[in-house]
C-alpha cells in the first residue's frame, strides 16, 4: 500500500525510527505535533523488531551451547532483514507490515479509544 499525502515530519520520524534503540524515542519527540499516520506506524514497528530483538536475546541463553553460535548469527540475521524490510518502506513512502508480526505490532500499539 503506498501513500501519496505523508508528510515530510512523518517520513523523517519513520526513518529516525529505525536508527538504533534511540530512534523509535527520537521519531515519537518528533511526531508529537502533527501525529502523521505514516510516522506512527514505522515508529511501531521499529519498537516491534527492537521489542522481539530482547525478547529472543532473553530466551537465546537457555539453547544449548553446542547451539548456541549458529542460533545466534541465525538471529541477528533475522533482525537485520527484518530491519530493513521496514526501513526500505520507509524510505519508498510504503506502509509495509513486517512478515509475520507486523499486524500483531500494529494492533497492539494502537491505542483504542
Amino acid at each position: 500500500m503506498e501513500a501519496n499525502n505523508i508528510s515530510k515530519d512523518g517520513k523523517l520520524a519513520a526513518i529516525i525510527a529505525h536508527l538504533t534503540f534511540l530512534g523509535p524515542v527520537i521519531a515519537w519527540f518528533i511526531n508529537q505535533e502533527e501525529k502523521d499516520k505514516f510516522g506512527s506506524f514505522y515508529i511501531k514497528q521499529s519498537v516491534g523488531i527492537f521489542l522481539l530483538f530482547l525478547l529472543i536475546s532473553a530466551i537465546l541463553p537457555i539453547v544449548p551451547e553446542i547451539m548456541f553460535m549458529p542460533t545466534l548469527i541465525g538471529f541477528y540475521v533475522f533482525i537485520f532483514i527484518l530491519w530493513i524490510y521496514s526501513f526500505s518502506g520507509a524510505v519508498s513512502n510504503e506502509y509495509k507490515l513486517i512478515p509475520f508480526i507486523g499486524g500483531f505490532i500494529q494492533k497492539i500499539f494502537t491505542k483504542k479509544n
